[in-house]
């Protein structure tokens, strides 16, 4: 096994015993996609350490909470997300405790952050508590906001929506995005723009299959996701003794993105992927899991 199975074995098992909301399939979705962009594809999971120019400024940061000597160094960016100074340490030490009863503590060893046994604790902590709107955007689709949440701008945001698509496709049970076009009812160009990302994010909303968790989830929500193209359920239009002209494929197309009340085909299609989503879901995780057991 590589260190880069092993390492998505780790996190994967974080996520399923600690991850709580993030075991929501379009959170989980949105989630990997950043956690993958910021680690390189879990290349790194420690700051590379020079120390550049920004590095030296660790030193003495007292936002971060670096107020002994060495501090800036000893407390670099770890995890898949890169939890940087000793104030971060101590708050994701004092999460893990109380919401998980865990004896652990990050401050006194930073390095836990980087083994097997944590990895990925981290990150699970800045989408739970550090930044508590992610799960919002994440439940919205809005990988935008998501973004600007976790890198503070859209640094590398063509890399994040790619690997948004790829995690999609692989929780869906889609080898590329034409398969999943093709199935969805939208123009087949293998391009995955606003409107397939639409189709993505509703059909991942549908599944409801989600692995068994060993610990108590610290904030599992029962609301449904809801679409980012869609806040409402359209309503019904009124009844007319004229018959009502069948919709464009365009405009069904957007329909069933927004999670509307799309007819014909273009209907059976898209529950055909909300049918078979539950059990992509399930092997998805008999996957991850066969590099542990």
């Amino acid at each position: 096994m590589s260190i880069i199975d092993e390492r998505k074995a780790a996190l994967l098992a974080r996520v399923r015993d600690y991850g709580g909301p993030l075991n929501e399939l379009p959170v989980l979705a949105q989630f990997l996609a950043q956690v993958m962009h910021e680690s390189g594809g879990l290349r790194y999971v420690r700051e590379i350490w020079g120390p550049t120019k920004a590095q030296r400024g660790y030193e003495g940061r007292a936002d971060l909470g670096n107020t002994k000597p060495g501090d800036g160094k000893r407390f670099m960016g770890r995890d898949v997300l890169q939890i940087t100074g000793r104030a971060n340490y101590r708050a994701l030490t004092k999460w893990v405790r109380e919401t998980f009863g865990a004896k652990v503590d990050f401050e006194a060893n930073p390095e836990l952050l980087e083994s097997p046994e944590w990895l990925g604790i981290g990150a699970i902590w800045y989408f739970l508590a550090a930044r508590k709107d992610l799960i919002k955007y994440c439940r919205e689709g809005n990988i935008e906001m998501v973004t600007r949440r976790v890198n503070g701008g859209l640094n590398g945001y063509q890399d994040r929506l790619r690997w948004y698509d790829d995690a999609a496709l692989k929780l869906l049970g889609f080898a590329t995005i034409r398969d999943f076009q093709k199935v969805a009812g939208l123009v087949v160009d293998g391009i995955s723009g606003p409107k397939t990302r639409a189709a993505l994010h509703e059909a991942l909303s549908h599944v409801r299959e989600t692995p068994k968790t060993e610990h108590e989830p610290p904030v599992m929500s029962k609301t449904a996701p809801v679409s980012d193209t869609s806040a409402k359920a359209p309503k019904r239009p009124a009844q007319s003794a004229k018959p009502a002209a069948p919709p464009s494929p365009a405009k069904e197309a957007g329909k069933a993105a927004a999670g509307g009340l799309a007819g014909g085909g273009l209907a059976l299609a898209i529950w055909a992927i909300w049918g078979d989503a539950a059990q992509a879901w399930r092997d998805f995780w008999l996957w991850a899991f066969s590099f542990i057991n």
